[in-house]
C-alpha cells in the first residue's frame, strides 16, 4: 500500500532546481536558528552558574585582603 499524501502537498517528481534549492536553502536557515538558540540556552546556563560562583570582595576595604608587591618576601603560614 503506497503511503498516504496530503492533497495539498506538491508532487516531487514536478519539482524544478529552483524547488529544491529553496527547499534546502528553508532547511539550512531552521538548522542555523536552532544551532543559535541551543548556543545561547548553554551560554546563559555557563555564564549563569559562573555568577553564582563568583565571591565579591567585601564593601570594607579595611577587610580585604590584599596581594604583596611582586618579589616581596612571603609570609609563612
Amino acid at each position: 500500500m503506497p503511503p498516504m499524501l496530503d492533497d495539498d502537498a506538491p508532487d516531487r517528481k514536478y519539482w524544478t532546481a529552483y524547488d529544491h534549492f529553496m527547499v534546502e536553502r528553508e532547511a539550512r536557515a531552521m538548522r542555523r536558528d536552532y544551532a543559535y538558540k541551543l548556543l545561547g540556552s548553554w551560554w546563559r546556563a555557563a555564564t549563569s552558574a559562573a555568577m553564582r560562583s563568583v565571591r565579591f570582595a567585601p564593601q570594607d576595604r579595611s577587610k580585604a585582603r590584599t596581594a604583596p608587591p611582586l618579589g616581596a618576601p612571603q609570609r609563612p603560614n
